[in-house]
């Protein structure tokens, strides 16, 4: 049976960390990774039907299946190729990524997918986030207090990256044990607020205006790589709204859908940007994550740099 997995859902820090796995339980294959809002599953697929020049199985990643999905989607994908390579046996690896809970179940092609390996990870509610923060310490040989998580979550976003983050410069300050004042000194306020005005500022191409209010994050101690993280989810949710409402969801259904709060689909709704533009400061986010991740560029520089060319 071809070794085929369907990840899907909003938290995409579950998502990377299942993909790792199984690269990791797979070392001797060759990683090559495609972006579906670019490339096409035609070529994709043509790839992993073709042998490798330096081993001899491949692991293929393809990130933003959008055409899984009940979502608008800029390319023609040529669906069939993957609907025949799904009938032939391969050794490689086939890693198809849907991030957000939009899969459209009612396609062939994903109850075709179904009969494979699916996981669904969702965003965490509140309670998932407090033993996801548990378990966190308690793999890095640490205790934390029930005060300590719950400040924690308060000041941060939900999101796992950033949380991971805040909790990985916590286990250089503390010894063993995080308590609330641990939390409360190490720790900085996410702005979001300031993320929004900075998105908006952004879209507006108010160059002096960004800057500024990149400033004052920076002054709040806030990394680039949060900045990035967090405007990359910001931006992902204001794509996820403005299909969701052209596909004629209300702010109700979208709220229930994507598992957030009323208001910040309304405030999504507002930034005045259209979805290819979206596309184009995610794909220039992650260029700018990666990048700053392996050293080719310094990491405020890279930003201020991304600020300037918008």
């Amino acid at each position: 049976m071809n070794k085929i997995y369907l990840i899907y859902g909003d938290e995409r820090y579950l998502i990377e960390k299942k993909i790792n796995e199984i690269i990791s339980e797979n070392s001797d294959y060759d990683v090559i990774k495609y972006d579906m809002t670019i490339d096409n599953i035609k070529d994709a697929i043509e790839d992993a039907l073709m042998g490798s020049l330096f081993s001899e199985k491949k692991i293929i990643i393809c990130d933003n299946c959008l055409f899984l999905t009940t979502l608008k989607c800029e390319i023609d994908h040529k669906v069939e190729y993957l609907n025949d390579y799904i009938k032939k046996d391969s050794d490689n690896i086939l890693i198809l990524v849907v991030n957000n809970e939009s899969l459209d179940k009612r396609k062939k092609i994903v109850k075709d997918l179904e009969k494979f390996n699916v996981f669904n990870f969702s965003k965490l509610n509140n309670n998932e986030l407090v033993n996801f923060v548990k378990n966190y310490c308690q793999e890095n040989h640490f205790e934390i207090s029930n005060s300590a998580i719950n400040l924690l979550l308060e000041r941060v976003v939900d999101n796992l990256y950033i949380i991971v983050s805040e909790l990985d410069k916590l286990f250089l300050y503390c010894d063993g044990k995080i308590n609330l004042e641990d939390v409360s000194l190490c720790t900085s306020k996410m702005i979001k607020c300031n993320i929004f005005d900075l998105i908006n500022a952004i879209v507006s191409k108010n160059i002096d205006l960004s800057l500024e209010l990149y400033d004052d994050l920076v002054i709040l101690n806030e990394e680039e790589i949060k900045l990035i993280i967090t405007l990359a989810n910001q931006f992902r949710l204001i794509y996820q709204v403005k299909c969701m409402f052209k596909s004629g969801y209300s702010e109700k259904d979208i709220a229930s859908e994507l598992g957030v709060h009323p208001y910040r689909v309304k405030l999504a709704n507002s930034v005045n940007i259209d979805e290819r533009t979206i596309l184009n400061y995610l794909k220039r986010l992650s260029i700018l994550d990666e990048n700053i991740k392996t050293g080719k560029i310094n990491k405020r520089e890279g930003f201020i740099n991304f600020i300037l060319s918008i």
